[in-house]
């Protein structure tokens, strides 16, 4: 009888941690980077900055914070910066986003630093069609 009771606690404690890692792993899904209504690339991949654990939604609300810093502004700059295995996006000199081995791997790319320029592009390409939208006409 207290080998059933502890099977069956164990049976509970399983489906306890299972069923509360489901949203986290919802939280963690692919999901597209939109700047205004221009999508630029996909992020796969949850990251870590400065030691605090971020989502992909987390990742996607950073650029989009940074990018609405910048939009309206006379210039855009996107550089990168290798960072070990990493590389690392700015928005005039502002870091925007991490491209990991993580995120190359979820794509067709082998290293962050063939990946990199893709994003590059991408940001680039969301801040001018932001920037577009953000100016108002005759100005």
């Amino acid at each position: 009888m207290q080998r059933f009771a502890r099977l069956a606690m164990a049976a509970l404690v399983a489906a306890a941690v299972l069923g509360g890692a489901r949203p986290s792993l919802a939280q963690d899904e692919a999901k597209p980077l939109i700047i205004g209504a221009t999508r630029l690339f996909t992020i796969r991949q949850g990251d870590t900055l400065n030691g605090r654990q971020m989502s992909v939604q987390d990742r996607i609300n950073h650029v989009q914070d940074v990018f609405a810093k910048h939009l309206g502004g006379p210039h855009s700059k996107v550089t990168w910066k290798a960072w070990g295995d990493r590389v690392h996006l700015y928005l005039n000199n502002e870091f925007v986003l991490a491209v990991t081995p993580a995120d190359a791997r979820g794509t067709a790319y082998k290293t962050a630093k063939q990946l990199a320029p893709v994003w590059v592009k991408g940001l680039q390409h969301g801040y001018a069609e932001g920037h577009v939208h953000a100016v108002r006409p005759g100005q």
